[in-house]
This record gives C-alpha cells, structure tokens and sequence, in this order.
C-alpha cells in the first residue's frame, strides 16, 4: 500500500511527552486500497501519542460509519464502528514487529507510516456478522424481496431416512 502523506507520523525531533493527532478517513481511504473490503467511509480518528526515552505509545480512537455488505440480504448499508486499539514502538537494530502491539524500529527511522494500521484496526472493528439493524418496532431493515425469496427457498422440515434409522440404532443401545 503506497502511505499518504497525512498519515506519516514524524518521529525525529518529537518532543518527549503526550502528543494529539485527529485523522479523517473517508472514501479517498479505502478506494486507495486495491484490496479493501470496505470501498465507503466517514470515521474520525483521534490518536494518542505517549513518546518516551526509549518507546513510544499510540492509542487510537476510532469512532464513525462504513459502508458493508449485510451477509443476510447483500444490500450495503452503513454500520457504525467505534473502538479502541494500542501500539507500542520500540528502537531496535532493524525493523521487527514482535507482536500484534509492539513492533521495534530501526534507531535511525524519521518516520512512522500508519495507514496500513488504521485500515487493519478498522477491519478488526466490524463484526464477524454484518447484517442491517432493526427498526424501532423490531423489524428487519433487510431488503423484503430477498427475504421473501430466502423464506420461500428453506429447506423443509423432513428428516432425511438414514439419520432417522440411525438415531434409532443408538437409541436401541
């Protein structure tokens, strides 16, 4: 993924001590992705710099909508994400990414590229299940042609002969 310029966090000559950034993400974003699940955006980011003597910590707010596929009825729809994610960054000899949350960089690196982090921390935000929301009366916001057809398509309630002779041979035991 080539880094936007917006998202190159300056390290050399940082002050220690807490640092604020605010980062807007939106369509531009993810349409800069070739691979990107997710193609509609509007979320704020608000990213928390702790630089000390020998680490730095980043702690990510992320709070808005994406535009997702609903795995029910495959309209898309905007699903609210909001979350929270921690990095830590230590100095090394060479670049290494030690776990999910610390990753060491060489001594001698200016700059910190995090628009491959805020697009992997975004994706960890949706849910394994994305489907449309219910109204206020409880009714799914799904598009009804597709239910109606998934309705009229379920399988029917007959047991299929060979689990049933089976349930009876181990119920006979």
């Amino acid at each position: 993924m080539k880094s936007f310029q917006e998202f190159l966090i300056p390290l050399a000559g940082l002050s220690a001590g807490e640092h604020r950034y605010e980062f807007v993400i939106g369509d531009a974003f993810f349409a800069h992705l070739s691979y990107a699940e997710i193609e509609k955006g509007d979320l704020k980011v608000d990213l928390l710099l702790d630089k000390r003597d020998n680490m730095i910590k980043l702690n990510f707010l992320f709070e808005g909508t994406v535009e997702v596929m609903c795995d029910r009825c495959a309209d898309n729809f905007n699903l609210a994400l909001e979350g929270e994610n921690s990095l830590y960054l230590k100095y090394g000899d060479h670049y290494l990414e030690e776990s999910e949350d610390v990753i060491v960089l060489p001594a001698d690196q200016h700059q910190f590229d995090i628009s491959q982090l805020l697009y992997e921390y975004i994706v960890l935000l949706l849910p394994l299940r994305k489907v449309h929301p219910e109204d206020e009366d409880g009714n799914s916001l799904c598009n009804p042609e597709v239910i109606a057809k998934l309705n009229s398509m379920s399988v029917s309630e007959s047991v299929d002969p060979r689990w049933e002779a089976l349930r009876k041979l181990k119920n006979d035991e």
